[in-house]
């Protein structure tokens, strides 16, 4: 028995090795190769687009200027208050400080007395001068003069010079001291330094102010509106993009349904650190007065590249965790290109990175299809 079970069992594992090579082989038949997968491609685009973006603005008085006293004094009397129409030079307030005016008129004593004794000085020195002239004249005449008389008239006619020359220094800053004084006493009467309306007040008759407060308020706030200056923050992403010569057109909360232009007239050329934006100035014409300074502004600002840049379907466009990229079609193949987005514009967007006009590449990328992958490009 033994002896035909041995035979018998070599037969039955050679057939059942010969079975599963039978099967490996046809699994290996019904591997299919991968599939080439459809895409729709579009051409990348070169466009020079203008559009227009919306930003926050604010605006300010032409000219803005707080005002206060230079000199310490009481306030004798206030001819304006808040509201008030004002004229360069109108005198808004004046101050009594009787040290200023008791320091003036002895400024103005000291002048004199000194313009007195300069004179004084210099008749003595001409009748010096004129008395050494004569004796040199004499001396040449032997025997008429003696040197030791020439030399003290010499030496009289110098210290008088000198004399004269010190006072003449002297009067120099005596004047100077008395226009000090005097235009002190000017700065007891607070003008407006332009055109505008008071817009703030903080005193009375009868205050006291003055230098040397450092917390103190300004007597007066004077503003200018009859041209404002709307204040935009423009961002980086924009700064180089803003027409020089360029209309912007506003509204305000106070007034939405009326819309208002400006122009272009000044910007920063340089941004600001803490919000990486450029400041431009748009004038705006506010004679009608119907424009309040402080008031914020919703502007539609006009933006426009340099020049011509690459646009994409947004649906292009693939964001993933690694990289923001496009996948381009080139001899049946995906290829990522990594980009960087710019400006928006419908249904397009603005790229940057290695790509040219007219490539093909995919029109509604995802990450699905891989980097080197084959594909089968239609346009659609």
């Amino acid at each position: 028995m033994k002896p035909l079970l041995n035979l018998v069992w070599p037969v039955v594992a050679a057939a059942g090795m010969a079975a599963c090579t039978s099967a490996s082989s046809e699994e290996k038949k019904t591997v299919k190769a991968p599939e080439v997968q459809q895409v729709a491609t579009a051409e990348v685009q070169t466009l020079r687009p203008s559009k227009q973006i919306v930003l926050p603005g604010e605006l300010k008085p032409w000219n803005r200027v707080s005002l206060y006293a230079k000199v310490k004094g009481f306030i004798r009397d206030v001819r304006v208050d808040r509201g008030s129409v004002v004229r360069k030079g109108q005198v808004l307030a004046v101050l009594d400080a009787p040290e200023v005016l008791s320091e003036l008129a002895q400024a103005q004593a000291q002048l004199q007395a000194q313009e007195a004794a300069i004179n004084e000085q210099k008749a003595r020195f001409r009748a010096s001068r004129l008395t050494y002239n004569r004796l040199l004249q004499t001396s040449k005449v032997e025997g008429a003069v003696s040197l030791h008389e020439l030399d003290q008239a010499e030496a009289r006619m110098l210290a008088d010079s000198a004399t004269v020359a010190v006072a003449t220094g002297t009067i120099q800053a005596s004047r100077s001291n008395y226009q000090t004084k005097k235009e002190l006493r000017q700065y007891l009467t607070i003008t407006a330094p332009f055109d505008g309306v008071i817009t703030e007040r903080n005193v009375s008759a009868g205050a006291l102010v003055g230098a040397g407060d450092s917390n103190a308020k300004p007597l007066f706030v004077l503003e200018d509106s009859r041209t404002l200056r709307l204040t935009v923050a423009v961002p980086e992403t924009f700064a180089n993009q803003l027409p020089s010569k360029s209309t912007v057109s506003f509204s305000v909360s106070a007034m939405p349904e009326q819309q208002f232009n400006a122009k272009l007239a000044r910007s920063a050329q340089s941004l600001v650190e803490a919000n990486r934006a450029m400041m431009a100035e748009f004038d705006v014409d506010n004679k009608t007065n119907l424009l309040k300074p402080g008031m914020y502004a919703e502007v539609r600002l006009p933006v426009e590249r340099t020049a011509s840049t690459l646009f994409v379907p947004k649906t292009a466009v693939v964001s993933s965790s690694e990289k923001t990229f496009v996948i381009r079609v080139a001899n049946n193949k995906a290829e990522w290109v990594t980009v960087e987005k710019g400006n928006t514009l419908d249904s397009l967007v603005e790229v940057f990175g290695g790509l040219h006009a007219g490539e093909p590449i995919v029109r509604i990328a995802s990450e699905e299809i891989r980097d080197g992958q084959a594909v089968n490009a239609g346009r659609k």
